[in-house]
């Protein structure tokens, strides 16, 4: 233990209040709120009163479970977030089985290429799909030119239309888990299982597939509960088909409080149940024997011939797939198009756009402000999150299983949901908001931008320090290196790259979040991806498109410093960022 015991108790208790005062209570006002009718919700711990009155209805889950509406958002929330996970798994396994399998040109530069998705801020992902499929879109109006057709051969809306940008913008998570697995299979037992007479087919999904299944299972999780929180897509694509996460948002905005906590409660009871089955599934699982043995594994030699020739289609169209949205929101940028239509291909081009973003009065105003919150939420993540982190892998701390419950929350609670906790808890004036209401204020979006990234930065810790040989610091300690050169010159070193990731990992999260701002923000705090929102709201596209690609540019931008500084250390993955 590196920690002394003083120091480790006031950091258990420091971590106990802030999640029982920015998680747990925040959802416990939300499930009170949704027993409660009224457009606006409770003081604190005024469901005393509230239940003592007699005044607490089921009327709110009316909303869920017996309007037909209501109950069709659940279904199709939860139909949408399964096929994600399976078309997201597909195309994500077998990218990364190429990867790993094959030699081919320019590997490097296209194993960066395809993370684009990953870089590219939810709003603006939506937007260019918006603008290359739409009936209007790029595509659409391409095909009806070509072929002579009276309208346009397809209408980009609906399921589908909401599957296609989840399975663009989540396969990445399967092809990152996947790839890094892959990379730790030994190569032998796949020969043995040829020798013995199973064909390719077979050895990929009898003996291949179960030793990256942990993986699969852990994209699949992430995959499924990103899907059920999903509100970009799903509003701008559904065509009136209800989602549980845009009820929310419809609720909230007809002023019916008690009906939009209901739906939150509901979407993460759905999202919790998920991650308690697969934390309790996963706790009980055995790895399999050739990846928990210390050996090192025997690489794999690269595949040629016609094995190679048969994944080059599908390869190249998928990488056709994930570059199409990003050059056409280039393109719309650069488009000199009227503000109704998107036709063809623009036969002009212009930095119209541009010029109009940096002309306006206080352009900057909303990048700024969607860089001071995220500054805001991500150096207390960083702070907090290294603690939690440090935390976990004690061997004696109070309260351990309602800590893991809590630092796991944050992470099943979906945006929309997430903002309504807020406005239920922190209304009113109370202890936590040290006695000023936060509704209506610059500091709630900063707050939940905190607590929806707590998990990030303290898994990142904890993995690591879970492995950590501490045999490293007690040999420095005999050699007279004090407690701070220990932490400073050896474990520090160590758990960098884990800090860095995870704190990269949380600023590009807030500097492109839109699903918790949309409800929380005011006009004093507009972010940029609300600001992306209202232009495209308003036919604005081309300035919309404008505004995303600086938006890309400075996602890009902050990566390549980070990757820069911490490149010896920084690396989110078998990859090099």
């Amino acid at each position: 233990m590196l920690i002394r015991r003083p120091l480790l108790i006031a950091i258990n208790l420091i971590v106990l209040a802030v999640l029982f005062g920015y998680v747990f209570y925040p959802a416990l006002s939300s499930f009170i709120n949704s027993f409660h009718i009224g457009s606006r919700p409770l003081a604190p711990f005024g469901f005393v009163d509230l239940f003592i009155s007699g005044a607490a209805t089921l009327s709110n889950y009316n909303v869920v479970f017996t309007s037909p509406s209501g109950v069709q958002s659940l279904v199709n929330t939860l139909l949408l977030s399964v096929a994600s996970v399976i078309t997201s798994g597909v195309s994500g396994v077998l990218l990364a089985f190429a990867f790993w399998r094959f030699t081919f040109p320019f590997k490097r530069v296209l194993s960066r290429l395809f993370l684009l998705p990953l870089g590219l801020p939810p709003i603006v992902g939506v937007y260019s799909f918006q603008y290359l499929y739409a009936e209007s879109g790029f595509l659409p109006q391409l095909l009806q030119h070509a072929l002579g057709l009276s309208e346009p051969p397809f209408s980009f809306t609906g399921f589908f239309a909401v599957l296609l940008v989840h399975t663009y913008s989540f396969y990445v998570h399967f092809f990152l888990f996947s790839y890094a697995a892959f990379s730790r299979v030994d190569y032998s037992l796949l020969e043995a299982a040829e020798n013995l007479g199973a064909g390719k087919v077979r050895t990929f999904f009898k003996v291949l597939l179960p030793q990256i299944s942990a993986s699969l299972y852990s994209a699949a999780l992430i995959v499924f509960i990103l899907s059920t929180a999903s509100f970009t897509a799903p509003l701008i694509f559904a065509d009136r088909m209800p989602f549980i996460t845009t009820e929310i948002y419809n609720q909230k905005i007809g002023g019916n409080f008690g009906a939009a906590n209901a739906l939150s409660v509901v979407l993460v009871a759905v999202s919790m149940g998920l991650l308690y089955l697969f934390e309790r599934w996963n706790g009980r699982r055995n790895p399999p024997r050739s990846l928990a043995g210390r050996g090192a594994a025997r690489g794999v030699p690269s595949e040629s011939g016609i094995a190679r020739w048969m994944f080059l289609v599908p390869f190249a169209l998928w990488f056709l797939f994930v570059m199409l949205p990003v050059l056409t929101l280039l393109v719309v940028s650069l488009a000199d198009l009227s503000p109704s239509s998107i036709s063809v291909l623009p036969e002009r081009y212009t930095l119209g756009n541009y010029i109009k973003i940096f002309t306006t009065e206080n352009f900057y105003t909303p990048f700024l402000n969607s860089l001071t919150m995220a500054t805001l939420s991500s150096i207390p993540n960083l702070i907090f999150g290294a603690m939690a982190g440090v935390l976990l892998v004690q061997r004696k701390i109070y309260a351990r299983t309602a800590i893991s419950i809590l630092l796991l929350l944050p992470l099943a609670v979906p945006g929309t949901a997430l903002a309504m906790n807020l406005l239920s808890a922190f209304t009113k004036p109370s202890v936590l908001t040290l006695g000023v209401p936060l509704a209506n204020t610059y500091a709630i979006l900063p707050l939940a931008y905190f607590i929806r990234n707590i998990p990030y930065i303290t898994r990142s810790v904890s993995s690591v320090l879970n492995i950590f040989d501490y045999s490293l610091t007690e040999a420095a300690s005999n050699l007279g290196a004090s407690g701070t050169n220990v932490v400073r010159r050896v474990v520090l070193p160590i758990i960098l790259a884990a800090v860095t990731s995870g704190f990269l990992f949380t600023f590009i999260n807030a500097l492109g979040e839109f699903v918790s701002s949309i409800v929380l923000y005011s006009a004093f705090n507009r972010p940029i991806s609300v600001d992306i929102f209202s232009e495209q709201r308003d036919f604005n596209m081309g300035v919309a498109a404008a505004q995303g690609i600086l938006l890309m540019l400075l996602v890009f931008a902050i990566t390549s410093l980070v990757s820069f500084i911490f490149r010896s250390q920084s690396k989110l993955s078998e990859f090099d960022f």
